[in-house]
């Protein structure tokens, strides 16, 4: 029977089932990870896991949140200075080279996991998530109209289209890897400077 841990030990446990799980997610992909790998990582019965999450699916999923939080954090430090237009041109470009740097996010569509997740958690855990990224998109737009941009479009066009880049961003192989760099900068220039008005 798996032992009890106390506050201290449970904290410490689940960020090391976070920082283990990302790990191994990140090399094997989530299917291919079992939770007896990553209870062996953090030096607890397998039994023990569940006092934490009910499935690895919901550990890989709290990883894939917390790198998204951290990606959408980052973007919203970026202030737009002198030149509005050009700091939102490279706010999309960051926010498309960070989800091509994360292994998580690209697994999720690359490797059918968001089909799969589909199947295993509750319906309701992904539509929180991805209200979060709507809501994320309307807080990125209303910080850039405070702080003097106008629009061309809608904040629900303009979410739609900044989605649409996300897309794109995991059909590099499709588009060709010498292409790709090129056609993401042509579409985020003229993207931004079509939905920004001119002063």
């Amino acid at each position: 029977m798996p032992k009890g841990f106390n506050n201290h030990e449970k904290k410490v446990i689940k960020e090391a089932l976070i920082e283990q799980g990302k790990q191994l997610f990140s090399i094997h992909g989530l299917q291919k990870t079992s939770i007896q790998d990553i209870t062996s990582k953090v030096g607890i019965a397998a039994g023990s896991f569940y006092k934490f999450y009910q499935s690895k699916e919901e550990l890989y999923f709290e990883v894939l949140e917390q790198e998204e939080a951290q990606i959408k954090n980052e973007l919203l430090q970026l202030e737009l200075g002198d030149n509005p237009k050009q700091t939102v041109k490279i706010t999309l470009l960051r926010m498309i080279t960070s989800i091509e740097k994360s292994t998580i996010i690209q697994q999720l569509y690359l490797e059918n996991n968001l089909e799969y997740l589909f199947r295993k958690l509750p319906p309701e855990k992904l539509e929180s998530h991805f209200d979060k990224d709507s809501d994320f998109s309307s807080i990125l737009i209303q910080k850039w109209e405070k702080q003097g941009l106008q629009f061309t479009e809608s904040p629900k066009m303009i979410a739609s289209i900044l989605r649409s880049l996300v897309f794109l961003s995991f059909q590099k192989e499709k588009i060709g890897e010498l292409e790709y760099p090129k056609t993401i900068e042509f579409l985020i220039n003229h993207t931004v400077n079509g939905l920004i008005k001119e002063e």
